[in-house]
């Protein structure tokens, strides 16, 4: 685990100290190149000033030697090559072209500037380490000011730092102090704008950690609630069969002990369906499933269960592709159909039908049985609820798990009017793949 505070002021001095080392260097080779021009002029301005003077004549080389350390005149007698020096060194080797030259001589580097008169040559040196400290000199004159605001700018740094992290220690202050139960959005007043996004997704976070925690809860309740009633007749058959004093009479609390079991069981089902497609259901990885081939499917595994109603069911279907979850749409679409079949008189019909509207994707699967009131189309989608009326057994879970479905897939569901009139529509639309 790290630190924003100490890694932004390392990264602070880092930088700076980069900064600084570049500076320096930038201003010393500037500084060196103006020391270096400077002092050329003066090394050639040196040697003008003694030419046509006699090589024999001292008194003007000891005037330079006593002048100035930083300069060594030699003069060259060009037709008897006599040589004179104006300090205590070795002589300097010596060409017969007038310029500016840099040479390595006894342990040193030389600046050398060679002029080349009628009688004498005439050379004006310096050693390059002059140049050097006189060009870091300047450098550290120019860089001082800034070196001398570097602590005051090292605390304004702090203290800017420091007053940024402020609010995000208070927002985490506000956190801990929580109660573990407290899912309320956590406030962004006050908040830089780069904490905000993130405070924002935590909050987004917590709504749906409550939405969760909420469906969950209502789950737990209504399926205690649902699963009483079943038991407590499984409860009551088994009584019945044990009080049973006639083979014939116990085989009937048999029968209906096993009908009992098969309800609860498929309640059971249900509910666990349910629970699985409540919590982070979007989260699961979709892929692009053809509605044609779901649909067909369903009809080839129900018509087996419409002929026992004698009931017909036809399609009208067309390859349509969306992103999904291929079992959860299976489940959806068998589920409408079952309910289709179990509320459909005998000799009745049914048609499953997909086609594409408005850039959706759109299922219908339609009935001519008793259909659905009006005031009842928008609650039958809630779990645990029944028509009034309906002598279909069931736990008013099925369509509860269809609209989950849909919910998941991001699409819509509407109940219209059925085959011929009458009957019911149950109307799917899901995004179609772009």
């Amino acid at each position: 685990m790290y630190s924003i505070r100490d890694r932004l002021l390392w990264t602070f001095a880092i930088v700076v100290l980069l900064t600084g080392i570049a500076a320096t260097y930038m201003t010393f080779i500037s500084a060196r190149g103006q020391v270096d021009n400077l002092l050329d002029m003066q090394l050639q301005q040196v040697a003008i000033s003694l030419e046509g003077h006699a090589v024999g004549d001292n008194r003007e080389l000891r005037q330079v030697d006593r002048s100035d350390e930083q300069f060594v005149v030699q003069l060259i007698d060009r037709e008897t090559k006599s040589v004179h020096v104006s300090h205590k060194i070795e002589p300097f080797p010596y060409t017969e072209h007038t310029g500016f030259s840099t040479i390595r001589h006894d342990g040193e580097t030389w600046r050398l500037y060679t002029l080349v008169a009628e009688k004498t040559i005439i050379v004006s040196a310096q050693p390059t380490d002059v140049r050097v400290n006189l060009a870091f000199s300047s450098a550290l004159h120019i860089l001082q000011p800034l070196v001398l605001l570097l602590p005051f700018l090292a605390i304004a740094v702090w203290l800017v730092v420091g007053q940024g992290l402020s609010s995000l220690n208070r927002t985490a202050k506000l956190v801990s102090q929580r109660s573990p139960t407290s899912l309320a959005p956590i406030p962004t007043e006050g908040l830089p704008q780069e904490a905000v996004g993130l405070v924002t997704a935590l909050n987004d976070l917590l709504k749906r950690l409550q939405e969760s925690l909420e469906s969950q809860r209502r789950f737990a309740s209504d399926a205690a609630h649902e699963l009483r009633t079943p038991l407590t007749a499984l409860k009551l058959q088994i009584q019945l069969a044990e009080r049973a004093k006639t083979q014939e009479a116990q085989l009937k609390a048999f029968s209906r002990l096993h009908d009992g079991i098969e309800r609860a069981t498929r309640l059971v089902q249900q509910l666990l369906t349910i629970a699985r497609l409540d919590p982070d259901a979007t989260q699961k990885p979709f892929v692009a499933v053809d509605l044609e081939k779901v649909l067909q499917s369903t009809h080839d595994e129900m018509t087996v269960v419409a002929e026992q109603k004698a009931i017909e069911i036809t399609t009208d279907l067309h390859s349509t592709i969306v992103n999904g979850m291929e079992d959860a749409l299976k489940l959806l679409v068998t589920n409408l159909t079952d309910n289709a079949i179990r509320y459909t008189p005998e000799g009745g019909k049914i048609r499953l039908r997909v086609s594409r509207f408005a850039g959706q994707a759109v299922v219908e699967i339609s009935d001519n049985g008793p259909g659905i009131a009006m005031e009842e189309r928008e609650r039958i989608f809630d779990r645990f609820y029944r028509a009034l009326g309906t002598k279909t057994q069931g736990h008013g879970l099925g369509l509860a798990i269809v609209k989950r479905i849909v919910e998941i897939h991001q699409g819509s569901i509407c109940v219209t009017d059925g085959l011929d009139g009458q009957g019911t529509t149950m109307r799917i639309e899901l995004p179609l793949v772009k």
